[in-house]
């Protein structure tokens, strides 16, 4: 079972990586009208997200660089980061409306290696809904790039 969740990981890095065509700055960024969650311009609106913004761009440490973008799991808006957030090298983590960090049951951890960051509030899915929005992301609506 471990191989095949690497498997599916690597080949979630594969996409990611082969499916970037455009740069997204942050001006293009707040160009864009977004809305999520019942508001328009969420990186604006949802306090979690103002808070997870303002940390990485005034982050020195490296465990907020990366991007925030939006994705859709079952009609569910699902805020994707693929900042580390402290916890070592995992690089992905998808939270919901209220902040709330999506876990796979596979990977439900006694301990949480980003809960420092990421609190311990958490909602869990079924492993094979997991992999299904893991290889079927887009990063099309990108709410937050230093890049």
């Amino acid at each position: 079972m471990r191989t095949f969740s690497l498997t599916i990981l690597f080949a979630f890095f594969c996409i990611l990586f082969f499916s970037c065509k455009e740069v997204h700055n942050e001006e293009a960024i707040d160009k864009k009208v977004i809305n999520a969650c019942g508001v328009s311009n969420p990186a604006k609106n949802l306090p979690w997200l103002v808070k997870l913004i303002e940390t990485a761009k005034t982050d020195n440490t490296g465990n907020y660089l990366g991007r925030i973008w939006l994705e859709k799991f079952k009609k569910q808006d699902i805020f994707v980061t693929d900042m580390m957030l402290g916890s070592g090298g995992v690089a992905y983590w998808f939270f919901d409306c209220s902040g709330n960090h999506l876990i796979s049951l596979t990977w439900k951890y006694d301990t949480c290696p980003a809960c420092n960051f990421v609190g311990n509030h958490h909602f869990y899915i079924k492993d094979e809904d997991f992999r299904s929005f893991m290889l079927n992301m887009k990063l099309d609506v990108i709410v937050y790039s230093p890049f």
